[in-house]
């Protein structure tokens, strides 16, 4: 009798342990998509393209850019070209800067081991224009070819706050 009374305790202890766990890691990410390299190096004619399904143009989001790259990846600053396609075939295009060092020197990736991430925020409070498939293209504009110490580059959509 003792067994199954400490059973059912132990099933509920644990019943609540997940349903906590389920419900403070809930995200506000409303897509995320990671795209890896090939031979740890991005291309410059790579242009990634990422396709995002929207459903609601009252909500508004964070377009944030994720790279992971190798610890010996030492460049300050990386050009990009960012596209947004909407479904009805308008276009929006931009060159962003995205800066890998703050002000002092001081790298803005955190590193663990043989990986860094770092993350940018690409448009804060964006509402898509139209319902549809959008498709978002991200172009390296790199002055050489190849970008080496790149491992994945993701697209993360989150609701603003």
């Amino acid at each position: 009798m003792k067994i199954r009374l400490y059973s059912v305790h132990y099933f509920f202890v644990i019943l609540v342990g997940l349903s906590f766990c389920m419900i403070s890691c809930q995200s506000d990410k409303t897509y995320e998509e990671y795209k890896k390299m090939d031979k740890q190096s991005w291309n410059r004619l790579n242009i990634l393209k990422f396709e995002i399904p929207v459903n609601d143009t009252q909500a508004s989001v964070d377009i944030v850019l994720a790279i992971r790259h190798l610890p010996e990846f030492q460049i300050r600053e990386l050009p990009i070209n960012m596209t947004i396609y909407m479904p009805s075939g308008e276009m929006r295009s931009a060159e962003e800067v995205l800066k890998f060092t703050e002000k002092d020197g001081k790298s803005r990736s955190e590193c663990l081991g043989d990986l860094c991430d770092v993350t940018f925020n690409l448009r804060e409070d964006f509402t898509f224009s139209e319902t549809g498939t959008v498709r978002i293209e991200i172009e390296n504009k790199w002055p050489k070819v190849e970008l080496p110490g790149i491992l994945e580059v993701g697209l993360i959509l989150r609701k603003s706050k």
